[in-house]
């Protein structure tokens, strides 16, 4: 039995150009982790108006688990309540998840003024 786990690991070996090597992944949110100091610039954004708390509906584009957030239950996020929830990583910047407030329109282009109509 030794000599064929040897063997198979020299196969192995022989097989990937004699390179072992071993995958490991990254958790899935590792990358999503945002510092303090990018949370503190969200939580000012989203409480532009000064008021000390985001409701869910305002919260929602930035936070991915507003229950799990909401740590007092008192249905709004307090900044320490925000905070901490970054630390989880349930924050995400809007303009990293890829969802734009873009405008919709055509994929081709007008023709220019005084060009030919089949232009």
């Amino acid at each position: 039995m030794k000599k064929l786990c040897t063997a198979s690991i020299a196969a192995l070996l022989i097989a990937t150009g004699g390179t072992a090597f071993a995958q490991v992944d990254a958790p899935a949110d590792a990358e999503m982790q945002l510092s303090q100091a990018e949370c503190q610039t969200i939580w000012n954004r989203a409480d532009a108006a000064g008021s000390g708390s985001l409701s869910a509906a305002d919260a929602d584009r930035y936070v991915s688990n507003f229950s799990a957030a909401d740590t007092d239950g008192d249905g709004s996020l307090s900044s320490t309540e925000f905070m901490a929830a970054c630390d989880q990583g349930l924050i995400h910047d809007s303009s990293a998840t890829g969802a734009g407030e873009g405008v919709q329109g055509s994929d081709t282009l007008p023709a220019p003024e005084g060009a030919p109509s089949q232009y």
